[in-house]
């Protein structure tokens, strides 16, 4: 999922409300490492700033520019100033090129909560309040005059509460939570094509998340008699069916992750410990794994192997396990050292994991007693113990956001680090201490960068602009790290 809260006041870092802490120094075993400088032919580009000096700073659940999103190779992306003219925008990459495509002007609300946009072919779709509807949804082609709401689906001012917006088939699907029981609508972008899929009717809740697998769209609903049963959709009632039941219980279902393979993994959760499950969206092939006596955390695969991180059982370290897809058993690959050994509360956890030119990287956090970590790294494995290293210790301690990991497609990873005087900077990696290093930036700004989001070959964020507020920014999709000389630095 995308880390949207961010903000940045003025260009000035914060920790957090739980402000900063005065911790015991790393262990002096643990390696030191430093991020280095790239060299100025992959600096990102600053696209567009949106605030001019003294403009109101928009509230940090509601960053702008928000929800950037791919859609056929246009950047797509929503501003939601508090109770101002909120726009959606479309760029081609250059600063003429960033216009917004339809403007919605103040009228009555202090937001109108942008959510939720997603591509289906050429078209946007997207949830946003309205006096007159409330929340539903619209459309948009990328003209003013295309832009529109689909259907009222909840007539009158009250709206509707919908979820989970997926391409499928060409079209549409979405859930509704209807009075308690819930709904699978489709849509084609009228409001004569979208319409009510399936009805399961009340006593029913979902599950989050959902998972896309053997083509098809797979959930998951629980109720008290039926426990919790996999489910799957193509987007029409013909297409959607049982798939198995995957507990008599409501465990809580804490993780799904797409394979190439095109099939997936899920985790259930209870009081007894995690199950890790293998599915392709069939009965034969929903199969668990295997059961880890405490609780795991999915962390993604790599070939044939799907990897979970739990506490050992000191408490104090994290320790990475690899489970074979084929049901094979689970081995220990390693333990991860804590820096902070004896000291209360330092409970290690992973904060976000994805996988990355045949790697999977951890933002890996040691808990403190206050609301913030009083650490943050990032790892690296391949796999085994001894490709498993620590590339950066200065990932974000805050508490209200955490640092991004992005695959970029090309074989590293995007990921934001802090960078000596100059904050929270945007960095890049090849999974090695010499391949990893900060992205320098074209103009003053591009601290704390979020929502990477790649269209074509470029990848777009947000980041502090260099004069006020946060700005569009752009670096290639094939950016790398090399070492300046001493001389250049």
């Amino acid at each position: 999922m995308r880390m949207r809260f961010g903000w940045i006041l003025a260009g000035l870092s914060f920790v957090g409300c739980g402000g900063a802490q005065e911790m015991a120094p790393p262990s002096a075993q643990e390696p030191q490492v430093q991020a280095q400088a790239c060299t100025p032919a992959m600096a990102a580009t600053k696209v567009k700033d949106f605030l001019a000096p003294g403009d109101p700073l928009p509230s940090p659940y509601r960053p702008i520019p928000e929800w950037l999103t791919n859609v056929a190779g246009t950047l797509y992306f929503t501003s939601d100033p508090y109770q101002g003219t909120a726009a959606l925008w479309r760029s081609d990459g250059t600063t003429v090129g960033t216009v917004p495509v339809k403007e919605f002007p103040y009228a009555g609300l202090n937001y109108r909560d942008f959510a939720s946009l997603t591509a289906v072919g050429s078209r946007v779709f997207f949830t946003m309040e309205d006096p007159a509807v409330g929340s539903e949804l619209w459309v948009s082609n990328g003209t003013a005059a295309g832009t529109q709401l689909v259907k009222d689906i909840t007539p009158g001012a009250p709206g509707s509460f919908l979820s989970n917006l997926t391409a499928l088939g060409g079209a549409l699907t979405f859930f509704r939570n209807a009075g308690g029981a819930v709904e699978l609508w489709r849509s084609d972008g009228t409001a004569a094509g979208t319409y009510r899929v399936v009805d399961f009717g009340a006593g029913s809740s979902r599950a989050y998340p959902t998972l896309h697998a053997g083509g098809a769209l797979l959930f998951f609903l629980q109720d008290a008699t039926q426990g919790t049963r996999l489910w799957r959709t193509d987007g029409t009632a013909a297409g959607t069916w049982l798939v198995k039941r995957v507990d008599a219980g409501g465990p809580y279902v804490t993780a799904t992750r797409g394979l190439a393979s095109g099939t997936g993994v899920f985790t259930l959760d209870d009081s007894s410990g995690t199950e890790v499950w293998r599915t392709d969206g069939t009965a034969a092939g929903t199969v668990r794994l295997d059961t880890f006596g405490k609780q795991a955390r999915l962390l993604g695969s790599l070939g044939s192997y799907v990897y979970l991180s739990t506490l050992a059982d000191d408490g104090e370290r994290l320790k990475l396990s690899r489970l074979s897809l084929s049901g094979g058993g689970k081995t220990t690959v390693t333990t991860l050292p804590n820096p902070y050994p004896g000291q209360p509360d330092n409970t290690p956890y992973v904060q976000d994991s994805q996988e990355s030119g045949g790697k999977l990287y951890l933002s890996v956090a040691i808990s403190s007693p206050g609301p913030a970590p009083r650490q943050v790294g990032l790892w690296v494995t391949d796999g085994t113990a001894g490709g498993t290293r620590q590339l950066s210790q200065e990932l974000t301690t805050a508490d209200e956001y955490s640092s991004p990991l992005f695959d970029t497609g090309s074989g590293t990873l995007l990921f934001s680090s802090f960078e000596g005087d100059l904050g929270l900077m945007p960095q890049v990696t090849t999974g090695t201490p010499a391949g990893t290093g900060r992205v320098t930036t074209s103009s003053p700004g591009g601290e704390r960068p979020e929502e990477f989001t790649r269209v074509g070959n470029t990848i777009y964020f947000r980041a502090y602009s260099g004069v006020w507020g946060s700005a569009l920014w752009a670096v290639p999709a094939n950016v790398t790290c090399t070492p300046l000389s001493a001389s250049a630095r």
